[in-house]
């Protein structure tokens, strides 16, 4: 303990408080951002959010700081990992402090190791501080990876893109569909009662389709045989897998339900059947039942550079009629799926953090 104490007395008296960091939870102040110091209890790699637990001295006693990041797949544009800190790492780091002083919880700016190696939570301020410092710049974040075009449907890296190839813009709720979308009572009773608090991934539940088709993360295709497609994302627990031939058996139902596909000249076609109830599935804040069926067809445009889907999803216990929608991915330079063990203790770690 005295070792420990006398650690943190020396790294305290060097530093000062620095910029003001960024985070998007209100509880953390504007007005509080301190430069701190530690030693790493326990470093959680963790869907849906990362953390760091850090003990330091506060007020002459040690304390356990919680300090969130990032989900794993932001991080991991940061250039961290599973293996950035270990139990026993000293660490300095930076961050809005919560704006309860007596709550041992921030936000973080950066993180340096005891060494002087800083790691920053967004991979553009860490781009901007290897320009910065002169050092070697990871060519992801330099965007110039070469970026080749599919040439048939089944391969390659995606991420989501706005219509034209513009920015997807943010989901938060149900807004876009409320009144759009033709709901039964029970429908409209989920979007008339929405609270993020209700977001399955707090239960680590991982949505099945048509959300999970434009949920945020880098999609991977491919074809591990010529009867069969997969899917994969960032944080999935598993692939979505497209059978290509009609007698596949179907097996027990499940929230990505059992998928049939065929092609019509360039044109993948999907019927998926076979689900079970599922938290959030139709939309963000909109639940799908056993009942629901997905027909889904899909193509490349703009010479293999982008990937297009138009779905139409039934499920008369939310939906009086079916509902057509469109959406889009554009390709991306061959990458790394991001998995992660997905934490209910992270994930409250979050909604709590976020009290006003």
């Amino acid at each position: 303990m005295k070792q420990l104490t006398y650690l943190f007395i020396a790294m305290a008296a060097a530093l000062s408080l620095s910029a003001q960091a960024h985070h998007s939870h209100s509880s953390l102040s504007r007005d509080d951002v301190r430069v701190m110091s530690g030693v790493v209890n326990e470093y959680l790699w963790r869907s849906p959010h990362v953390y760091l637990k850090v003990d330091t001295l506060k007020e002459g006693e040690v304390a356990t700081y919680s300090i969130e990041m990032g989900n794993p797949m932001a991080m991991t544009k940061a250039g961290w990992d599973r293996d950035t800190w270990q139990a026993g790492d000293q660490i300095t780091w930076q961050g809005r402090h919560d704006s309860d002083p007596d709550r041992n919880y921030m936000g973080l700016n950066w993180a340096e190791t005891a060494d002087g190696v800083r790691m920053y939570d967004s991979a553009g301020a860490q781009l901007a501080y290897l320009q910065e410092q002169g050092r070697e710049i990871p060519a992801h974040m330099l965007g110039d990876q070469p970026v080749g075009p599919a040439t048939m449907i089944g391969e390659g890296f995606w991420n989501r893109t706005g219509e034209g190839g513009g920015r997807f813009p943010p989901i938060y709720g149900p807004d876009k569909v409320a009144d759009v979308w033709p709901f039964t009572e029970a429908g409209q009773a989920q979007i008339d009662n929405f609270t993020e608090a209700s977001n399955p991934i707090t239960e680590c539940i991982f949505n099945g389709p048509p959300r999970n088709i434009m949920s945020l993360g880098l999609y991977q295709w491919d074809r591990p045989d010529a009867n069969t497609i997969t899917i994969d994302r960032d944080l999935w627990p598993q692939k979505r897998v497209i059978h290509l031939e009609r007698d596949a058996p179907a097996g027990e139902p499940s929230r990505f339900g059992h998928s049939v596909g065929w092609f019509e000249s360039d044109v993948l076609h999907v019927e998926t059947t076979n689900f079970t109830d599922d938290i959030w599935a139709l939309y963000w804040g909109v639940n799908s039942s056993e009942q629901k069926s997905l027909y889904e067809k899909y193509w490349l445009s703009d010479d293999g550079m982008m990937l297009h889907v138009e779905f139409t999803v039934e499920d008369p216990a939310y939906l009086t009629e079916p509902v057509t929608m469109t959406h889009q991915w554009a390709k991306q330079p061959d990458g790394v799926i991001t998995h992660a063990e997905c934490s209910t203790e992270t994930a409250n770690f979050f909604l709590e953090a976020g009290y006003e």
